[in-house]
């Protein structure tokens, strides 16, 4: 993680779209003063509310929470890859418990 919250990685997603916290505000139908509470007490808004936040910036949730990855398919490719490596060493344990089965005396 690179210890940025919540808000420091949104707020990098709302300038980079050259928009206020007003202007945002009003882009999701809340008002500003929500978003300025959130900012100062250092809140979350509730999921469904993080969760619209992440879509409109076009990220996925678990990159304004710390992922490195910013989409869901990055994500989901990584996870996939790990799954098939981690298939690759079942089979091959599989074929060793195989081999040593053959030479085990029973």
């Amino acid at each position: 993680m690179d210890g940025k919250t919540f808000w420091d990685r949104a707020t990098e997603l709302i300038k980079a779209r050259n928009m206020t916290y007003k202007q945002y505000a009003e882009y999701l139908g809340i008002s500003v003063h929500t978003i300025y509470g959130w900012l100062k007490h250092k809140r979350v808004p509730e999921l469904s509310t993080a969760y619209t936040i992440a879509v409109t910036l076009g990220v996925n949730l678990d990159y304004l929470f710390g992922s490195k990855e910013t989409t869901i398919a990055k994500a989901r490719e990584k996870e996939l890859a790990a799954r098939r490596a981690a298939g690759r060493v079942i089979r091959m344990a599989e074929l060793i418990m195989k081999e040593a089965e053959k030479i085990r005396p029973i």
